[in-house]
């Protein structure tokens, strides 16, 4: 499966998970039916951050919406629980692990900053003295590097594994002061244990069980694009490049065509990309640069990013660092796409595809929800706003500028590390 195909399958994945609004991660479920108070989902909504929690205190949809996935993500997790994901080995330490974090987390902003200070290094060692708690160690390192090649393939220095040690080990004697105190009886620590717990058993389940239920099929996809025939953004653009095309090659000046036309980020500078060599593009933009001569432009050509046009300044060979003649051109361009601040415009099939599945997503999680009437959370429920942070008075002129269309990026390859 290549890395495109992963992304959109993660795409239609997280809309069980990533949830829009809700910002902290999910826990600790028990058994019988699952039953949220207006209280509980007035605590859930308050934990937001300010801006999300300002438009719940303001919006009643929002509220509802933020219910509705709330119910579906604890749906899905007693789906899971009924097929027994919560009870393999690795996930028992995981949830547990999680459980402990929590709870830690609570006990350390309830006594403040220097709350970390209560435990010596020496407790934490005496605490991985006993064998029970130093084989919970070591199964969490074993899970850490069976999820993590990366981390699998390195072997930490004695100092490094003895500080991660020494933050877990805080993390449990936290936990057990917790307890001790009755912190983890306290509702909002109770509801983040749910949460959580909720988060943890849902994903797994929905990686193994129901990401096949909401991939998209190529016959789906082409569907859809026949009845939404607006969301082929490809025509009108390609068109747009030919007609500015004409206009540069007629004579008129490129740069001041770039400023005018161009949707990315090199527009400011008339489209001067600078100097670059052989594989610092994307493959279409760079054979077609470096087929030019000095002066001349580019058919349209089209990559990932959107239609190019393209013209090419200057050309020089140098020794790189290798002692090697490279070749490198100067030039500009002009990208006529819609523009995308969170990465390259995506294709119609992309587009299409990305649509397919969310709507299959919402209906694999109705059904999931209509077959656990158990599981039951208000959507009728207050939420205070959050309290209004003083701000700076600046003079007249000064204040943020007005919203702009993010520019697209530009066609440039991200960087990668040198080989040794």
């Amino acid at each position: 499966m290549n890395s495109t195909r992963k992304a959109l399958i993660a795409g239609a994945v997280a809309i069980i998970f990533a949830l829009g609004l809700i910002f902290w991660q999910v826990k600790a479920r028990k058994a019988g039916p699952v039953e949220l108070t207006a209280e509980d989902m007035s605590l859930l909504a308050e934990d937001q951050p300010p801006q999300v929690r300002a438009r719940l205190a303001m919006d009643e949809q929002a509220r509802k919406d933020f219910a509705k996935q709330v119910r579906q993500l604890l749906a899905v997790a007693d789906e899971a629980e009924s097929h027994g994901i919560a009870n393999a080995p690795d996930m028992k330490r995981q949830l547990e692990f999680q459980k402990a974090t929590v709870i830690a987390q609570y006990y350390f902003e309830n006594q403040g900053e220097n709350a970390a200070a209560d435990f010596t290094d020496a407790q934490v060692d005496d605490f991985f003295k006993q064998p029970v708690n130093q084989h919970k160690f070591d199964q969490i390192i074993a899970d850490a590097k069976a999820k993590d090649p990366q981390f699998a393939s390195q072997e930490l220095p004695p100092e490094q594994m003895n500080q991660l040690k020494q933050r877990l080990g805080r993390i449990y004697l936290a936990e057990k002061k917790a307890i001790d105190q009755g912190l983890d009886k306290k509702p909002q620590v109770r509801l983040q244990m749910l949460l959580q717990h909720a988060r943890a058993v849902a994903q797994k389940y929905a990686i193994d069980k129901l990401q096949d239920k909401m991939k998209a099929t190529d016959e789906e996809v082409a569907a859809y694009l026949a009845k939404h025939p607006e969301l082929d953004t490809d025509t009108k653009n390609r068109a747009k490049a030919e007609e500015v095309l004409k206009r540069a090659r007629s004579g008129e000046d490129f740069a001041k065509l770039a400023q005018e036309f161009s949707t990315d980020d090199s527009k400011d500078k008339g489209g001067d990309l600078g100097w670059f060599g052989h594989g610092a593009m994307v493959p279409e933009f760079e054979q077609a640069a470096f087929a030019l001569k000095p002066g001349e432009i580019s058919n349209v050509v089209q990559s990932k990013f959107g239609f190019h046009i393209i013209k090419l300044e200057e050309r020089k060979t140098e020794t790189n660092k290798e002692g090697k003649a490279e070749e490198k051109i100067h030039a500009r361009h002009i990208l006529i796409s819609e523009p995308n601040a969170f990465g390259p415009p995506q294709s119609p099939r992309d587009k299409a595809r990305s649509a397919v599945e969310k709507e299959k997503a919402e209906k694999v999680l109705e059904q999931i929800v209509a077959a656990h009437p158990q599981v039951k959370v208000p959507d009728d429920y207050k939420v205070k706003p959050p309290e209004q942070q003083p701000t700076q008075q600046l003079p007249p002129g000064f204040g943020a500028p007005p919203d702009q269309e993010a520019p697209a990026p530009s066609p440039v390859k991200p960087a990668k590390p040198k080989q040794k």
